[in-house]
């Protein structure tokens, strides 16, 4: 009997880790196994701030197993958006394009199907002629037969060089951005190869002397699909309040985004 069930325990670890996320922001312990290989596209929408804004953000990603409980990453990442800006009340039409490379490292502590909850250790950082970021995350989670429960407590760390015109000169300033956001994600698999869920985000934005200066709060349903060597996931996740004044956040934040990440192993 013990036999049969250390069997079990095993076999469940092994089909996680073919697919090492059901959710879209959320992550989980998993890690990829070793000279196991994937590509990854990951593709978020934005929409709805105080005055018009929409922006697209693509990261094309190359994971890859490295072994003893340790996976990388590299991204290519694209984003542009389109924004309506507005100075002493004369409002300007805006639009961005951003080029970048990051580089993420997982480090898997523990189980969630084999020891009492999953646990990992995640950085990542991104380098672009602007732009320099660093993210940490500490990843919870935990299989309970067909549920499956993750949390992440995440810090988020952005410099970027910002350029104007004076005159003649070019002044140039450093805009800092300090996040410290908490998710949490639950997922049913209603059958083999597909499960439902919910995410739920709460995002926090620190001043330089660190001062909270908004918390938002977004939640919505999260869906995926693995079929063979693939894997699609799907959330909707629109901004439900902000927890200082419990009105939406819409001068950093959109009322509405959603991402959608297909996956094939390689």
């Amino acid at each position: 009997m013990r036999n049969i069930l250390i069997f079990i325990i095993i076999s469940c670890a092994v089909s996680l880790q073919s697919q090492d996320r059901l959710f879209t922001y959320t992550y989980q312990s998993n890690v990829l196994n070793k000279s196991q290989k994937e590509i990854e596209v990951v593709t978020t929408f934005r929409n709805g701030r105080n005055n018009y804004y929409r922006a697209l953000k693509h990261r094309l990603e190359f994971e890859l197993g490295l072994g003893s409980k340790i996976q990388t990453s590299f991204y290519l990442n694209y984003s542009y958006s389109n924004r309506v800006v507005e100075n002493y009340g004369v409002q300007s039409f805006e639009s961005n394009v951003d080029y970048n490379f990051s580089n993420e490292w997982k480090f898997k502590l523990s189980d969630p199907v084999a020891n009492a909850i999953g646990s990992a250790l995640y950085f990542e950082y991104t380098l672009s002629p602007s732009i320099m970021g660093y993210e940490a995350k500490i990843i919870f989670d935990k299989q309970l037969g067909n549920i499956i429960q993750a949390f992440n407590i995440v810090g988020e760390y952005e410099m970027e060089n910002m350029y104007k015109s004076n005159g003649n000169k070019i002044d140039i300033s450093l805009l800092e951005e300090k996040v410290f956001e908490l998710n949490y994600a639950l997922s049913f698999n209603l059958k083999e190869g597909l499960s439902l869920g919910i995410e739920l985000l709460n995002q926090n934005g620190l001043s330089k002397s660190f001062n909270l200066e908004y918390s938002t709060f977004s939640g919505g349903p999260c869906l995926s699909f693995n079929q063979g060597a693939y894997w699609i996931n799907f959330t909707i996740l629109p901004q439900i309040t902000n927890l200082l004044g419990f009105e939406r956040e819409l001068n950093n934040h959109e009322k509405f985004q959603t991402r959608l990440i297909f996956s094939y192993e390689l």
